[in-house]
C-alpha cells in the first residue's frame, strides 16, 4: 500500500527549489511513497517531471487568504487524503494554521527545524557566532528522517526535464554552430538590496569579458524595472545580449540554463535553479553568507562564490535573507567587488 506524504512550502522560490533534491531522493529511496507538494502555482513546474509526485497549486495571495482561506485549503487537501504524515517545511503562520488543523483531525505532523536562533546569532551586528550551519537541503532531509523516512541525497543534477522544451527563437540549435562562443547567463537581481551587486558594474564587466572571449549573454529576471534595465544592456551590446526576462516560462528558463557555459548571479532563486541543474556557476554574495545554509547546493564555495571575506568585513552577514540597509552605511561587501575581479573569476572558469 502506498504511503502518502503531504509537504507544505509556499515561499520563497529558492526555498521551494531546495526541496527538489530532497523530494527526488525521497521517492527514489521509497518506491511505495507518493508525495503531494502544496506550494504557490508558479513554483509547481519544478516538480512536474518526478514520478509519484504531484503538486497542489495553492494561491495564498488571492484564493486562500487569511484564516478562512487556510480553512478552505485544509478542506480541499483533506479530500485528497488521508496522509501518513504532513510535513511543514515552512514553519510560517499559514502552515502553522494548516498543521494545527491536520493535528486536530488526527494527522501526524512533523515540522522542519528552521534554526532561527543560530541564524540570528550568525547575522547579528555584534558578537556573531559564525559557525557554518546545516544547509537547508539537509534540514529538509532531517525532517523527513524524523518522520520515519531516512535516506541519502542522490547525486546531481536534480532539475531534469522529462521532454525537450524548445522556444521559437531557436537558441539551442544556434549554439551548436557557435562552439567558440561562451553562453553566459546573468541574473543580477534579488529581493533585497544587500544581495544586489551594483547594476552599474555590468556594462564594464560585459566589456571586459568580450575583450577576452567571444560570448553571448542571456539576461534572467522578471518585472518591469528589471526588463527595462536589461533592455539598456541590450542597447549597449546589441549583438551579445539576449533578454530572457518576461519571455520564457519557468521550465523553458531551466531548459535554457542547462545549455549555458556559466551562470553569473547573486544570492537568488536563479542561483539555486542553476545549481540544481548542475551547470557551472559563479555567484556574487554581499550582505548574506553561504555558511548560513543557503549556498548553492553541492558546490564548492571557494570556487563558485565571489565574496569579501569575513576577516576583511566582520559585519558579514548582516542578515539571513537580505536587508535594505547596511550596518556600515556603504555596502562595502558589494562595492569592494570590482568588475575586474568578477571578469577574472569568469575567465578562470573557462580555462
Amino acid at each position: 500500500m502506498k504511503k502518502k506524504i503531504l509537504i507544505l512550502r509556499f515561499s520563497a522560490m529558492g526555498d521551494v527549489a531546495l526541496l527538489v533534491p530532497v523530494v527526488r531522493s525521497l521517492t527514489a529511496a521509497y518506491p511505495d511513497v507518493e508525495v503531494t507538494i502544496v506550494t504557490r502555482p508558479k513554483f509547481g513546474p519544478m516538480f512536474f517531471d518526478m514520478e509519484r509526485v504531484s503538486v497542489f497549486p495553492a494561491d495564498v495571495d488571492y484564493t486562500y487568504t487569511g484564516i478562512l482561506g487556510m480553512r478552505d485549503l485544509f478542506r480541499k487537501l483533506m479530500r485528497k487524503g488521508p496522509y501518513d504524515v504532513v510535513m511543514d517545511m515552512h514553519d510560517h503562520i499559514r502552515t502553522k494554521i494548516l498543521r494545527a488543523l491536520f493535528k486536530l483531525f488526527g494527522s501526524k505532523v512533523v515540522v522542519f527545524e528552521k534554526g532561527r536562533t543560530e541564524k540570528k546569532a550568525f547575522s547579528r551586528k555584534e558578537n556573531k557566532i559564525a559557525t557554518p550551519l546545516p544547509h537547508t537541503v539537509e534540514r529538509y532531509r532531517l525532517a523527513l528522517e524524523k518522520a520515519g523516512f531516512p535516506f541519502k541525497i542522490q547525486p546531481p543534477p536534480y532539475l531534469s526535464l522529462g521532454e525537450p522544451i524548445q522556444n521559437a527563437s531557436g537558441w539551442f540549435g544556434y549554439k551548436k554552430s557557435m562552439d567558440l562562443t561562451k553562453w553566459i547567463g546573468i541574473a543580477p537581481f534579488a529581493m533585497h538590496k544587500s544581495k544586489i551587486w551594483p547594476l552599474e558594474n555590468y556594462p564594464a564587466l560585459i566589456e571586459s569579458i568580450l575583450q577576452k572571449t567571444p560570448a553571448k549573454f542571456f539576461l534572467f529576471g522578471g518585472g518591469e524595472k528589471e526588463i527595462k534595465y536589461f533592455e539598456s544592456l541590450k542597447e549597449k551590446f546589441p549583438e551579445h545580449c539576449e533578454v530572457i526576462a518576461g519571455k520564457l516560462k519557468l521550465r523553458q528558463e531551466i531548459a535554457l540554463m542547462q545549455h549555458l557555459d556559466l551562470m553569473l548571479c547573486v544570492d537568488s532563486s536563479n542561483m539555486h535553479l542553476a545549481a540544481l541543474s548542475g551547470i557551472p556557476l559563479l555567484s556574487i554574495w554581499g550582505g548574506t553568507h553561504p555558511d548560513v545554509g543557503f549556498g548553492p547546493y553541492n558546490y564548492s564555495y571557494d570556487t563558485n562564490i565571489i565574496q569579501i571575506s569575513r576577516e576583511e568585513l566582520s559585519c558579514r552577514p548582516c542578515s539571513v535573507y537580505g536587508r535594505e540597509k547596511c550596518f556600515r552605511g556603504d555596502f562595502a561587501c558589494l562595492n569592494r567587488i570590482t568588475p575586474e575581479m568578477v571578469s577574472d573569476r569568469v575567465m578562470q572558469r573557462f580555462q
